[in-house]
């Protein structure tokens, strides 16, 4: 063994988490919101759950994705954690989907998928072709992948301490389970450790058994990413995460035991129907206990949801810190559609979730300003794209009240809240501008941000989260001084916007600030001046009750858009 070897397979490695990461996410775009949307629809029972979560995570090619989208759905309460068990357990059954096509060895096929691919890359007519060639590539690239590795380590036979060490692993079970559940932590992903226990075992470097306790640990292993996954959500996210661990623990202890007394080694032998020293039977071997372990593991805890409900609630005690929504709406209730006004009012409660967002979006950006820590600044992304999907679900939801309301006044209603939710849409684009002025174009700036400057982004950060919260005590209350209240401070903000920008470049004009550091602050204070007119068009909106007077509705184009973008 020579550092060729750890050249060959590691990059064979990389090539395969490559290629599945690639083929994960376009799978995902391809049918994500679809597959969201049946999350959200068809998950009443833990049965049904289950289900779910295996068709989801068969089609995405990605447990990770199905548990992401649950923890988002259970975070904003469309999905309760009791439904999320059974899309978890369903979710590990359908990753086991790729080790039995690993299993298959369609290596010798992999340059015909590569080749499709890059055909269908080259002619692509559209976003959906271009999706469907680099799925069809990434699957040649992960048996590619899977070669490099295979070759690589079939030189493992010359290295005795390696030989060894893998022969060791056939008696010494917990070394085994510690092993796949290390790398597995290490490369996160089950698949790709079940792939490199099938190339193991098909160079006869570990025997059957060894092989079993191998992928038992890969799937303890794996509710590491549910952890990473979780970091940024509420304790319910964790909640889920802790849900997954258990399962996956629990099953690894169990089928550890059933194997150690030899029964479940026969029930595998037995589903693979051959010689398991013949090198494709083996590899059957491999990814038949990876299915078995956690279709059984299904069926066995899955009437025992209940505890692990209660289990994760007792853990991880609620609080009444789980507010933000990830994009999902809290009150757009399908069934009062029909009531018009009540609708209405569940819409504008929806509005007011997409402008909490965009307070938490600023508060992220001028902390992440503040600390330098680009993770936070991260966040602000998330929270954009949470903004933009509850504009269509509101945008959608709003259609549908027009479509089934039989009363003249929700029809004059729905025009101009139509166009509050693209203002509340564009505050959302203005305060990730304010992310970017701030965390990139200052603080990546060459030279020292002028102090002065500092002092006038602060002071404007404060007027706008003031401006921000009376608009939402005036999206709960509909009380009018609110409304002088928020016309006053916009006016403030525009005043003094016209005084700074003319200050700013006289002292950019006399070298009394260089260029660079002007011009940011400019930027920062011209986005802030939107963000108030933004807000006050929200509340001049609600004054109306959300029916513009005739000349101004002559003036507006209503008509919703895709995109949000602002009507001329």
């Amino acid at each position: 063994m020579n550092f060729m070897f750890f050249i060959d397979f590691f990059g064979g490695l990389a090539m395969f988490l490559f290629a599945m990461k690639l083929m994960s996410d376009n799978l995902n775009a391809v049918a994500g919101a679809e597959m969201k949307r049946i999350l959200k629809k068809l998950t009443n029972t833990p049965f049904k759950g289950v289900l779910v979560g295996f068709v989801v995570t068969a089609i995405t090619q990605s447990s990770t994705a199905t548990s992401v989208m649950t923890i988002g759905l259970v975070n904003s309460h469309i999905m309760n954690l009791m439904q999320s068990i059974g899309v978890i357990m369903g979710a590990n059954v359908g990753t086991t989907l790729t080790g039995q096509l690993i299993a298959f060895k369609l290596t010798d096929y992999a340059p015909i998928f590569i080749i499709i691919g890059i055909i269908l890359l080259f002619f692509k007519r559209s976003k959906a072709m271009e999706r469907w060639s680099m799925i069809t590539l990434s699957f040649g690239l992960l048996f590619i992948g899977l070669l490099f590795m295979s070759d690589s380590v079939s030189e493992l036979r010359q290295s005795t301490v390696v030989f060894n060490f893998m022969a060791s692993l056939n008696d010494r079970h917990l070394v085994a389970l510690l092993t796949g559940a290390i790398f597995t932590m290490i490369i996160q992903s089950s698949t790709a450790t079940t792939a490199i226990v099938i190339v193991l075992a098909m160079e006869g470097l570990i025997g059957p058994q060894a092989a079993m306790y191998l992928v038992f640990g890969s799937n303890a292993g794996t509710t590491s990413t549910a952890w990473l996954a979780s970091i940024s959500v509420n304790r319910t996210g964790k909640r889920v995460a802790l849900i997954h661990t258990m399962f996956n623990l629990f099953g690894a202890f169990v089928f550890s035991v059933l194997t150690f007394f030899g029964v479940f080694e026969p029930l595998i032998n037995f589903v693979t129907s051959g010689n398991i020293h013949n090198t494709g039977n083996i590899a059957r071997f491999v990814a038949n206990t990876h299915t078995f372990f956690n279709l059984l593991g299904c069926l066995m805890f899955i009437p025992f949801a209940g505890l692990f409900n209660k289990v994760a609630l007792f853990v991880i005690k609620e609080n009444n810190d789980e507010t933000i929504s990830t994009g999902e709406p809290k009150h757009l209730h399908p069934e009062i559609i029909n009531t018009g006004f009540l609708a209405i009012e569940q819409s504008v409660k929806e509005m007011g979730e997409m402008l909490i967002l965009v307070k938490y979006s600023l508060e992220t950006s001028m902390d992440a300003f503040l600390t330098k820590n680009y993770r936070k600044q991260e966040k602000v992304v998330k929270i954009e794209n949470a903004i933009d999907q509850l504009q269509k679900e509101i945008t959608q939801y709003l259609v549908s009240v027009n479509e089934n309301s039989r009363s003249d006044l929700v029809g004059q209603q729905i025009p101009a809240l139509l166009h509050t939710v693209n203002d509340m849409e564009k505050l959302g684009d203005y305060a990730e501008q304010i992310n970017q002025i701030l965390n990139n174009q200052i603080l990546g700036q060459k030279t020292t941000f002028y102090h002065e400057f500092i002092l006038i982004i602060n002071s404007y950060h404060a007027k706008i989260l003031n401006m921000i919260e009376l608009t939402l005590e005036y999206l709960s209350t509909n009380e009018l001084s609110i409304t002088y209240r928020i016309v006053e401070l916009e006016g403030r903000i525009n005043q003094q916007h016209i005084e700074l920008r003319k200050k700013i470049i006289s002292m950019i004009q006399n070298a009394q600030c260089d260029a660079e550091s002007g011009l940011n602050a400019i930027d920062y204070i011209d986005t802030i001046e939107l963000l108030g007119d933004k807000l006050k068009n929200v509340v001049k909106a609600g004054s109306y009750n959300f029916i513009y007077p005739h000349r101004d509705r002559q003036r507006f184009d209503f008509s919703s858009n895709e995109n949000g973008s602002e009507e001329k």
